[in-house]
């Protein structure tokens, strides 16, 4: 039989209600009171009834998360880190996902709304509409957002300099003196894609030249896009002399491609990848890349969003997770300009 909270307050020496005072976080606890009945639980392997604890505090202790994707290394990190803060917060955690579809996020976000989480952590590709809106600001429960900061009814929110890191990525090639550059980027429409491009056009601008002065590829973020990009970039005979990838995924086909044509890295072709991912490291060469401390954004927000929860602000400051380039030894100087 499951130890109850009787069984804790005979084990502490301590009331039933004292235990309930501690469990639910309301009214006072002695320190000595408290390490009594933490001990007591550790030695019984007690474990508070949730929905109990939440309908005597009027919150559920889950936090409700929608990520754009659930299955990608990307992502995972991401998760990783929302799971590791929750659990250290002794917080349950619900996630979905609207798998980069505007419909998709809407439903899901709304979900958690419908599930009473306490608070909403939504890593979405699109806005969502004004009706959504309209509900979750009803609803109360407050929302920080991850990798974006386009919403109104956040309480703030934690983001990647993903323009930054695009940046100094490109500066790499062009410090090297590649000018025959194409860049693979992922998906047109996405947020991510947007501030890498942005970044590599201010990098350009410092030496005089635009987007224009290079080849861009637009496709998903998937080794497959890498692959065939480059066959048909050499099919069609482009001259280039150095890659840019809008992840390391993307850098791993183009990578695979180029040497099935006979082209060396980096002595033809230089190569930067993005995400600093479990292929940047065990690519032969290994890759240069940029790294994101994706798990650290999900743990910032957590964080963050336990601050709004537990009211101990009403809005927080919007934070910016820098990115770190990393070299390796898939860039060399160009031999042609």
């Amino acid at each position: 039989m499951a130890p109850t909270i009787i069984d804790v307050s005979k084990r502490a020496k301590v009331s039933k209600s004292t235990v309930s005072r501690y469990i639910t976080h309301k009214g006072y606890v002695s320190d000595s009171t408290r390490e009594a009945i933490e001990r007591a639980i550790r030695e019984l392997g007690y474990r508070p009834n949730e929905t109990a604890r939440g309908l005597q505090s009027s919150r559920s202790n889950i936090i409700g998360g929608v990520v754009t994707n659930l299955t990608s290394s990307y992502y995972s990190q991401l998760v990783s880190g929302i799971q590791q803060a929750c659990r250290l917060a002794g917080k349950g955690l619900l996630l979905g996902s609207g798998f980069g579809y505007p419909e998709e996020e809407e439903r899901a976000t709304l979900d958690m709304v419908d599930r009473s989480c306490d608070g909403l952590l939504l890593n979405l590709e699109f806005p969502l509409s004004a009706a959504a809106r309209d509900v979750i600001e009803k609803s109360g429960i407050p929302v920080i957002l991850v990798g974006s900061n386009e919403g109104a009814i956040a309480a703030g929110s934690v983001t990647l300099d993903n323009m930054g890191g695009a940046k100094e990525a490109m500066r790499v090639l062009l410090q090297a003196g590649h000018r025959r550059i194409v860049h693979l980027a992922g998906i047109e429409a996405h947020r991510d894609t947007h501030a890498r491009i942005a970044g590599i056009a201010s990098a350009l601008a410092e030496l005089g030249l635009s987007l224009a002065d290079i080849a861009i590829e637009y496709d998903s973020f998937t080794e497959e896009h890498g692959y065939n990009s480059v066959k048909r970039l050499i099919a069609q005979k482009v001259d280039f002399t150095a890659l840019f990838a809008g992840d390391d995924e993307i850098a791993a086909g183009a990578i695979a491609a180029l040497k099935e044509s006979g082209r060396a890295v980096p002595e033809d072709v230089s190569v930067v990848g993005f995400d600093d991912s479990f292929y940047a490291r065990h690519l032969a060469p290994a890759l240069t890349t940029v790294r994101l401390p994706i798990a650290t954004v999900g743990e910032l927000a957590v964080e963050m969003l336990l601050k709004v929860i537990e009211g101990a602000t009403r809005r927080s400051s919007d934070i910016v997770v820098p990115a770190e380039l990393i070299i390796r030894n898939s860039v060399t100087k160009a031999k042609r300009s």
